[in-house]
């Protein structure tokens, strides 16, 4: 079994930051019936697949984060944020714009009021990715896993996944509906049950090419499929707090356990177990490195 520490993961997708505004509303705008936010604080944060980079970071194992940016004030913190993070920032500047959402949240009940997203939808030019990993990587020697962040803003395109295919490096999709169609041969699909009945079922996913379906289904925990069978995998009964975030949670995790050896059924169940974790959180949230091996201690037990 690999340890956590030796393992290496490529994350590819569209990145994103996720700002942050906090404050009390007190009263409503004389100039129009909207309430007035009196900010006290701001942060962000990496979202999209740099939230999931942050994820499986947490869990131990060396990450690098291809991805597009734009040359802007938010593109630098998105580099500012992966290098803080000791996430090797394989950033090329082909996009317009930064994908940014900003939210705006009344803090003392945690209620979101609105969200303004700033994004232009363009294809990014995938030689360019390619080239950029290519410099320093040889994808299917230097990494054990590949995982394929998928939020149909212009990075995962055609070209793209046929050049994984192509090198025959082992990865792993958090699909788009929209663009299942390209994705090829996949190790392993993470939809979730709505995703999963717009693309056409499981057993359409692996007509199409994937060896294992892993459809996510909430409360109700998650359902493992290969072209043989499939496996149901209840969730612990927990408080619900938080669903953001819970899906690159399982794909970090799925990565990260295939990564150190783990059968996909047994990485499914831990997946399972951590999924549980987050959502109890009442933000975004991601596993710490001691709960997760607490989960894998306890797996290993029979517990």
């Amino acid at each position: 079994m690999k340890s956590l520490e030796d393992i290496k993961i490529l994350v590819i997708g569209d990145i994103m930051l996720d700002k942050y505004v906090l404050g009390e509303v007190e009263r409503i705008s004389p100039e129009a019936p909207v309430p007035i936010v009196h900010v006290h604080s701001e942060y962000c944060t990496l979202g999209g697949c740099g939230n999931v980079a942050r994820n499986i970071k947490e869990l131990g194992p060396k990450v690098a984060c291809l991805s597009s940016i734009a040359n802007d004030e938010n593109g630098k913190k998105v580099l500012e944020k992966l290098i803080e993070l000791d996430i090797a920032p394989l950033l090329i500047g082909d996009s317009e714009t930064t994908i940014t959402k900003e939210r705006v949240i009344a803090s003392e009940r945690k209620i979101q009021m609105i969200r303004v997203d700033r994004e232009v939808v363009d294809d990014v030019e995938a030689n360019d990715l390619i080239n950029a990993v290519e410099v320093d990587y040889d994808i299917c020697r230097d990494f054990d896993i590949v995982v394929v962040s998928d939020y149909a803003k212009g990075v995962v395109t055609p070209p793209l996944m046929q050049y994984l295919n192509d090198i025959g490096c082992k990865f792993i999709v958090d699909p788009k509906p929209k663009n299942h169609y390209f994705y090829g041969n996949p190790y392993l699909i993470t939809p979730n049950e709505k995703e999963c009945n717009e693309i056409g079922g499981p057993n359409s996913m692996i007509i199409d090419g994937a060896k294992y379906v892993l459809e996510t289904k909430g409360k109700r925990g998650m359902t493992l499929y290969d072209n043989i069978e499939n496996w149901n995998i209840d969730a612990d009964e927990v408080e619900v707090y938080n669903v953001s975030g819970a899906g690159d949670t399982v794909i970090s995790v799925m990565a990260t356990c295939l990564s150190m050896g783990w059968n996909p059924l047994d990485s499914a169940y831990i997946a399972t177990r951590c999924a549980s974790y987050v959502v109890t959180k009442s933000d975004t949230s991601v596993v710490p490195k001691s709960i997760f091996k607490q989960i894998l201690k306890k797996y290993r037990k029979g517990a």
